[in-house]
Parts: structure tokens; sequence; C-alpha cells
């Protein structure tokens, strides 16, 4: 386990490799607040403290993704406020595909935007589970 106590987590599953989940999204924001990010690309933020945010495939079936991307990142802020994910459907003939957002302000403008999205595989048969890894935490944004 990590420094964060196993009651922390609303799913734990030893055997998951990505680390255990988190749903409650006041804790994801007790863990950004007020870091400043000082690196990013496409894929990952580290902030202040060394810990890197990433847009993970934390679960999928067969034919199944998800994943992401950062976008309009500023590095010269400090993180103020996190945005529940919202997401919806995407639509599409063959399978279920969502998409959904979690922007990260200062004061109230935006710093950071993660853009996810997930299918569910060949025909909608399988699933997948977009989530953003903080540390060794994972915070799911979306399932297809």
């Amino acid at each position: 386990m990590t420094k964060y106590e196993y009651d922390d987590y609303q799913e734990y599953d030893p055997d998951y490799p990505g680390g255990p989940y988190q749903k409650d999204y006041d804790k994801l924001r007790k863990r950004l607040l007020y870091h400043r990010i000082v690196k990013w690309d496409k894929h990952s933020l580290t902030l202040d403290d060394g810990t890197k945010i990433e847009i993970v495939c934390s679960e999928q079936d067969c034919c199944a993704w998800a994943g992401g991307v950062w976008n309009d990142v500023e590095l010269d802020a400090v993180i103020t406020d996190v945005s529940n994910p919202k997401s919806w459907d995407v639509p599409d003939d063959d399978t279920h595909v969502v998409a959904g957002v979690v922007t990260i302000f200062h004061n109230q403008h935006p710093i950071a935007v993660a853009d996810c999205e997930g299918n569910a595989g060949n025909g909608g048969y399988y699933g997948s589970v977009c989530s953003l890894r903080i540390g060794d935490i994972d915070y799911p944004v979306l399932e297809a």
C-alpha cells in the first residue's frame, strides 16, 4: 500500500497492476489543488511535488480501448480547482463510444484539459475504462 490508507479507496483489487481505483472526486481535488504543473506533454502532467498525472486505459477487454490527451496546458499557474468528469455518448453504428473531459483550473481559467475517449470494442460487446492516474491511484473518468 502507499502512504494513503486503504480506507481512502472505494474499490481496491490487489491483482490489478495499475493501482487501486478512487471514485471520490473531492479526494482527487485534494491530491491536485495548490500544486503547479511544472512539465507536460500530450500524455502526462508532472506537478511540483513530482506527482505524475496520466490519462490511461485502466481496464479493457479484447478489442475495446480507452485513452486521451492533455490539451491547452499552461505551466505557470497553481491548480485551484478540478472539474468533475463529464462524459457523453458518441453516435456510432457499430459499437458504444464515450467521450469525456476533465478540466484543471487556475482561479476560473482552464489551465489543462484532459480529452478522453473510450470504445466498447467490436459491436459493443466488450468494455473499457479511461482513468486519470495520479501517482499510483486511478480516478475513472468514463466507461465504454
